[in-house]
């Protein structure tokens, strides 16, 4: 009996290290996926920040000011801390989301 329940505390740390893991390996990867762009003035499209003609419409664009570089620091800090918190926070109840009293 002693044997099972060793048994199942050990198979039950292994998934649940597993699966930190696994959390902790596309977290990395969504924030790899997120790059600094900026947009095309002509056709509006998301291009890189390094980028000297957009791969869309083929225009040629200005080097990047330090206020749009600033801009484009500030977007992406908000989208790498909002991947991040998306992980450790808890959904709430829709029950208690109604600040007018209780339904």
């Amino acid at each position: 009996m002693l044997f099972w329940i060793i048994l199942f505390i050990v198979i039950f740390l292994a998934i649940n290290a597993v699966s930190k893991n696994k959390a902790k390996a596309e977290l990395q990867r969504a924030k790899s996926a997120i790059q600094k762009c900026r947009v095309c003035p002509e056709c509006a499209e998301d291009i890189k920040v390094e980028a000297k003609k957009c791969r869309y419409c083929g225009v040629s664009l200005m080097p990047v000011t330090e206020d749009e570089q600033a801009q484009i620091d500030k977007a992406y800090s908000l989208k790498i801390s909002k991947l991040e918190n998306m992980n450790t926070t808890q959904p709430l109840n829709k029950k208690y989301q109604n600040s007018d009293g209780w339904k």
